[in-house]
């Protein structure tokens, strides 16, 4: 999955763009115009707010099943995302280290993707097959 984001990243994505085009080809779809949108996301809404992966997931979720998405999964996925990475908001994952960013990104954009594929039922989305 690194070589995939990688090849994102190249392209000039960020986590929220990365996330959506992803769960976007996993579900059979294809939206450059959304995918290009979700860049208002980036880096918390280029503000240090809330995590782009995780604002850019809870749009996929209500994409694939909105009635789901509101009465479980983004409850259940936000609860996630905050106890694995100790925070819902870009200023406190990265702890005021732009640098953190390389390091630290990457590996929540992974991690969120695989907690997606239970809730998208994208069974598919495995190690092999990023």
């Amino acid at each position: 999955m690194k070589e995939q984001l990688l090849e994102y990243r190249l392209k000039g994505y960020c986590c929220a763009q990365i996330v959506a085009d992803y769960c976007l080809k996993k579900m059979g779809k294809e939206n450059q115009d959304m995918v290009d949108a979700m860049a208002g996301l980036c880096f918390g809404s280029w503000q240090d707010k809330l995590c782009g992966t995780l604002s850019a997931a809870i749009c996929m979720l209500y994409l694939s099943d909105p009635k789901e998405a509101s009465e479980r999964n983004v409850r259940d996925l936000t609860d996630w995302f905050e106890s694995t990475f100790d925070s819902v908001e870009c200023a406190d994952i990265l702890e005021g280290n732009p640098l953190n960013k390389i390091e630290k990104c990457p590996a929540i954009v992974e991690a969120t993707l695989m907690e997606l594929s239970d809730m998208l039922s994208l069974n598919d989305i495995s190690e092999s097959s990023l």
